[in-house]
């Protein structure tokens, strides 16, 4: 395969997975509903989504989920449940695609006496509401886009939706067997006919996964398979074929753009699927296709008609000169790339970067007003992420324009004052970044270079 660029120069190490933390949750059954909370729109983990009550293993549990899970409900709902009422359902790992990670043992219990909920949450700070709901409306609530659910809890609900009644015991039996069938290829689904799985590459810390997006309805494509591990390959392909065995059918590997975290699988997926890549001109320029590879090229205002689910093409330059986004304007989910990270900042600092791009590229698809941001990076976002990292690379530049003097002062010195709040950073990232911010005040008339080395600037 060619060498093209990466977000991760050669001798930077990739951030390590987060281990997952031990947790429980418990899913409390009344009468065919089930217990569901909001969680706090303020919370660090999945904000604003459905979920059932639980939480991470405290020192007062002993080691015990069972324990913990009673503990848990308890504090989260009011409902005094007993550790002999659970039964065990198996257990699930948070995927890579989150920042924090969880081990999670998932239990099963019947409302004892038809206990009543309070009439407000205990716990506002992390769970908002509570209430007892039908599994159905939740679903269908889910599939227009009226509420969030998280992706483990889709397939328990599918199952309660169906086979609500009756035996605790034997419903958590049935879920435990989900959980097994599941953890390995997780079918992950923030967004109706949005699958995802996220894959090792290197990428630029802190991510250490690149998300491989997988959208559609009959017809559904692959964007950016960027992992060179036989495994990470395998794991891709074993969840395709779950698509696949219910019909629908693969249509094309497409890049959002030529960085290597995004395109290392690329060819080896298209070869043994059959398919061709779809990407911008840009990308194929800096990213050549090896012969007998079918090619489609992508530019903006194409639309990619997957039996169902529409997306328009959006050229979004900035972060590389053929970035593309991917917008469905009926859910209003956008596929971001690299626009946006769920993890950090984005970094406009290689060679082909261009800040002035990159913001008018954050303008623009703010302006398709998404309700939901799937970056190649970190988990989902709300839409107004895409502002919000505007406001914070303008903000950015304005202590670079702060940094500089009349008298020409050094990159370096520039980048330490600009990014004094951020110095776990490395030196050389901030420098690029800081680079990227004076050519474009440059342009502006803003700053000045010193030199024909861009390592000296002045006001």
């Amino acid at each position: 395969m060619p060498r093209v660029m990466s977000e991760l120069p050669d001798g930077i190490e990739p951030a390590p997975i987060p281990e997952p933390k031990d947790s429980a949750l418990g899913i409390v059954l009344e009468r065919g509903r089930v217990l569901l909370g909001k969680r706090s729109r303020k919370s660090r983990f999945m904000p604003g989504n459905l979920a059932f009550p639980g939480g991470r293993m405290e020192p007062e549990d002993d080691g015990s989920f069972v324990r913990c899970v009673a503990r848990e409900v308890r504090e989260e709902t009011g409902l005094a449940i007993p550790p002999e009422a659970w039964h065990e359902a198996g257990e699930r790992t948070t995927p890579p695609i989150f920042p924090v990670r969880f081990r999670t043992r998932f239990f099963v219990a019947e409302n004892p006496s038809g206990a009543a909920l309070p009439s407000t949450a205990p716990q506002p700070q992390e769970i908002e509401t509570i209430a007892f709901e039908d599994p159905a409306s939740i679903l269908d609530g889910w599939a227009s886009g009226r509420a969030l659910v998280p992706p483990p809890l889709l397939p328990i609900l599918r199952l309660l939706a169906e086979d609500s009644g009756g035996d605790a015991g034997r419903i958590a039996a049935r879920i435990a067997a989900i959980n097994v069938a599941e953890d390995p290829e997780p079918r992950i689904e923030f967004s109706p006919g949005v699958w995802v799985l996220p894959v090792r590459t290197r990428t630029l810390p802190p991510a250490s996964c690149t998300n491989v997006w997988m959208p559609g309805g009959s017809r559904f494509v692959v964007v950016d398979p960027g992992s060179t591990e036989d495994g990470e390959h395998e794991r891709l392909l074993r969840v395709m074929r779950r698509r696949t065995s219910d019909g629908a059918v693969l249509d094309a590997v497409v890049l959002s753009h030529h960085h290597r975290d995004h395109v290392s699988g690329a060819h080896r997926l298209a070869r043994e699927l059959g398919v061709p890549i779809a990407a911008h001109t840009e990308t194929f320029a800096r990213f050549p296709v090896p012969a007998g590879t079918a090619t489609l090229l992508l530019k903006d205002g194409d639309i990619l008609d997957l039996g169902g689910m529409c997306f328009d093409v959006v050229h979004t330059p900035g972060h590389a000169p053929g970035h593309l986004a991917f917008f469905d304007p009926d859910r209003r989910v956008l596929l971001a790339g690299d626009l946006v990270s769920g993890l950090s900042s984005i970094l406009i600092g290689f060679a082909d970067g261009d800040m002035a791009a990159y913001l008018e590229s954050l303008r623009r698809a703010a302006a398709l007003a998404p309700r939901t941001v799937l970056p190649s990076h970190g988990p989902p976002l709300p839409g107004g992420a895409l502002l919000a990292a505007l406001e914070h690379r303008q903000e950015r530049e304005s202590r670079v324009l702060a940094a500089l003097s009349v008298t020409p002062r050094s990159l370096a010195e520039i980048a330490a004052e600009a990014y004094a709040d951020t110095p776990q950073a490395p030196a050389f990232l901030r420098e690029l970044q800081t680079r990227s911010h004076l050519v474009h005040l440059a342009a502006r008339g803003a700053a000045k270079v010193a030199g024909s080395d861009l390592l000296r600037w002045s006001r």
